[in-house]
């Protein structure tokens, strides 16, 4: 399972320098399909610390938990806690927005996915500080 979650995690590291790259480059046009089309200052300086930098941050921390065994872990928990945190907020916006376009919904789903995923690969992986992952000692 170890290759196939370093695979994971640099995949998703990808996705998430490549919006952050490409936020970085056009806010609005990265952010088109989610209909963010403020372009005050202000506005856009917030799109590029939120989905520019953060977005980035989070990449080169899972890219490092690829890299790095004993980063392993903890770079799933971090994904599935903030991954997990963008489909509640999801979901929390429909009960109380109603539905999103067709595109949100996909991030949605994604986004669960991909929670599910980190948190499984987190709780089954080995702890490399000790030999027995699922022992109380």
């Amino acid at each position: 399972m170890s290759r196939l979650v370093k695979l994971f995690l640099v995949l998703c590291a990808l996705a998430f320098i490549y919006i952050g790259l490409a936020t970085f480059h056009d806010p609005l046009a990265a952010l088109a399909p989610v209909e963010i089309t403020s372009n005050s200052v202000s506005a856009l300086n917030e799109l590029r610390a939120n989905y520019g930098g953060l977005q980035i941050g989070i990449g080169l921390l899972l890219l490092i938990g690829a890299l790095l065994p004993s980063m392993t872990r903890p770079a799933l928990m971090v994904q599935a806690l903030l991954v997990g945190g963008l489909a509640a907020g999801r979901l929390i916006s429909i009960g109380l927005d109603g539905l999103p376009n067709g595109f949100v919904l996909m991030l949605l789903a994604l986004e669960s996915t991909i929670a599910l995923l980190s948190a499984v690969f987190w709780v089954l992986g080995k702890d490399p500080g000790r030999p027995d992952a699922h022992s109380n000692t």
